[in-house]
């Protein structure tokens, strides 16, 4: 089998329109913008027809200060209803009623000194209620009281102090050397409505249960520890990797509080068996090469109808997955530990994640097609042998992924997702991405 890419959106997009005055934000003095006083005539061939190079250096200045503003803190929270108002537009007399619920960070820099990665901020819930026949929208916003939230947050005088330090930071206001305290569950990446429960997700710990009226938190919802016990009490067969296992497991659990399995954030829904699926991955694997993925389904009352647990024999760390009719779908991220990078993460002069970095050593990407119903498939193909896709490829989200038959019978898998190179990837700093289409053959 092979993977052949068909389709790749470039990243050189077009600058966009002329920004109205009042969404220009001026530079601070800090900022030193390029001369632009010897090239004062239009040049349609560097910056689009029209359009001076004092334009493009503005675009993009206020483009960087937009970005910035994505993540300063929201100290306020709006616990009752508040009707919004329209200012452009309308919303249409046709519009569906119902909520939209938007989970993401929501406080990045504590009244200590100490400022956090955005995947370190904590999870910072926002409900929009339209409703369809009034057209109006009513806006609600909350913080996750996660453990993590109730510790560094004093209610009374509306103050913080970071003390954990979260996979992706560190704390230059609190406790660095000997700080522990890592898994920071925020509840701050994803967001769920399923079986008359709201969930808040985050990557590495259990979600947390939302009250949908007040958007007050009830607290952690364990979704699969009880499908685990049995598991979990297995004794290893003597695999070196086992005993490895072993020994980690009360270091990261009694130590790092890290629970056995992690929850990944992304879960999935397959709208023609109405079925939620979710994934996770042993948290000891982080550190071993080998990785073991277990798929959960359940039903609209969150029972759960089937469980699988694949073992993979390399080095890897999945954010994000797909599934078909048949099968799950995995991208293989290959890691490696980085010995400086622990060492400076331990002593906390580094995030945690530092003790981690990318492994491109293999030119190819393996894409792993994960037997969805084992007993009711017929191919033989043996899961374990990847689909080998061009290229170093590390995949951050999924868009879509379906399967269909040619005219030969042949199975087809189509996936479309957003990745980026591994010499463009760094756990510490940001990346460029591309959308890349997928078609995979003769399954």
């Amino acid at each position: 089998m092979q993977a052949k890419p068909c389709h790749v959106l470039p990243t050189d997009f077009p600058s966009p329109i002329k920004l109205p005055r009042f969404h220009r934000i001026p530079s601070p003095a800090k900022i030193k913008i390029p001369r632009v006083a010897s090239i004062s005539t239009p040049d349609s061939t560097s910056h689009g027809p029209g359009r001076t190079a004092l334009e493009t250096v503005d675009d993009s200045v206020a483009a960087f200060w937009d970005y910035q503003f994505l993540f300063v803190s929201q100290r306020s929270e709006t616990a009752e209803a508040e009707t919004l108002r329209v200012i452009d537009g309308a919303i249409p007399s046709d519009f569906p009623s119902g909520t939209y619920y938007l989970t993401g960070p929501g406080l990045f820099a504590d009244d200590h000194g100490s400022t956090v990665h955005p995947l370190d901020g904590h999870g910072y819930l926002r409900a929009f209620r339209i409703d369809g026949v009034s057209r109006e929208v009513k806006f609600m916003a909350r913080y996750v009281r996660t453990e993590a939230q109730v510790e560094e947050h004093d209610p009374e005088t509306n103050s913080w102090r970071f003390t954990h330090r979260g996979p992706f930071s560190v704390l230059k206001g609190g406790k660095r050397l000997g700080n522990v305290k890592v898994m920071k569950n925020v509840a701050n990446t994803s967001v769920l409505r399923w079986g008359g429960k709201l969930l808040c997700l985050w990557e590495g710990g259990d979600p947390y249960e939302i009250e949908p009226g007040t958007l007050d938190t009830t607290g952690r919802f364990d979704m699969i520890d009880g499908c685990d016990s049995l598991m979990d009490n297995r004794s290893n067969c003597g695999d070196p990797w086992d005993i490895a296992a072993g020994l980690l497991k009360p270091i990261l659990h009694g130590v790092f509080k890290m629970p056995p399995k992690r929850l990944l954030s992304h879960y999935k829904i397959d709208a023609k068996s109405h079925r939620l699926i979710t994934t996770s991955c042993n948290a000891e694997d982080m550190l071993l090469p080998r990785s073991n993925f277990t798929f959960y389904e359940y039903d609209e009352n969150f029972k759960l109808l089937q469980r699988q647990e694949f073992s993979i024999p390399d080095h890897l760390m999945i954010h994000d997955w797909a599934f078909t009719d048949t099968h799950y779908i995995l991208f293989a991220n290959r890691i490696k530990l980085d010995v400086i990078g622990s060492m400076a993460a331990v002593c906390g002069l580094s995030p945690m994640i530092s003790a981690l970095s990318v492994n491109p050593s293999k030119s190819t990407s393996p894409i792993y097609l994960l037997p969805r119903f084992p007993g009711k498939s017929s191919s033989n193909r043996n899961w374990r042998v990847p689909v080998e896709a061009p290229s170093s490829m590390w995949l951050l989200h999924v868009g879509n992924a379906y399967e269909a038959k040619d005219v030969n019978g042949n199975l087809q898998i189509q996936i479309h997702a957003s990745i980026c190179s591994y010499q463009w990837f760094n756990f510490k700093k940001l990346f460029e991405t591309v959308m890349i289409y997928l078609q995979l053959d003769r399954i």
